[in-house]
């Protein structure tokens, strides 16, 4: 079972530790960080009042395995950002389904969502697979391009819209 928890300061070193490369970090924030990623940035990051942050709980180990964001881009429009899963141990053991889950029961039913977006890199199909089956769709007229380390990043953008509305 998953649980999202509020991020707070005393959260910092442990994701600090999960984002241990540039790439990991351009994976999960875009360029909202640079690299290497400090307290300065995640107290900046904590105080913006657009931003709900949290850690994913997994309630069956009482363990937090990850985090992420669901920022504020517009009215009613939510976008589902700097997700993770840090915990090595809790990689690949099927988090993702359960997670998108949580972030989008929350952001519909708390934040009063119309919109959920997330962007992902079009490399990351496995993640995109998830999303898709979470009832994101690609948006096709919305796509960002990421130069690192002098490769291309093509990010795409996926949406879902609250069925209650």
């Amino acid at each position: 079972m998953i649980q999202l928890t509020p991020f707070t300061e005393k959260d910092f070193a442990r994701f600090i530790t999960w984002v241990d490369d540039k790439e990991l970090l351009i994976t999960i924030a875009g360029n909202y960080f640079s690299y290497p990623l400090n307290a300065e940035q995640l107290h900046a990051y904590l105080n913006d009042g657009n931003s709900h942050s949290f850690n994913i709980v997994d309630t069956d180990l009482n363990n937090i395995i990850g985090h992420a964001e669901l920022y504020k881009t517009g009215n009613d429009i939510y976008k589902i950002d700097k997700l993770i899963i840090g915990n090595a141990a809790s990689r690949g053991k099927g988090f993702c389904l359960p997670v998108m889950k949580a972030l989008t029961v929350y952001a519909f039913d708390r934040l009063h969502a119309t919109t959920v977006e997330l962007n992902v890199f079009d490399w990351n199909t496995s993640a995109i697979k998830c999303y898709e089956i979470s009832g994101f769709a690609i948006n096709e007229n919305k796509t960002a391009l990421y130069e690192v380390d002098g490769k291309k990043w093509t990010a795409l953008n996926m949406v879902i819209e609250n069925a209650a509305n």
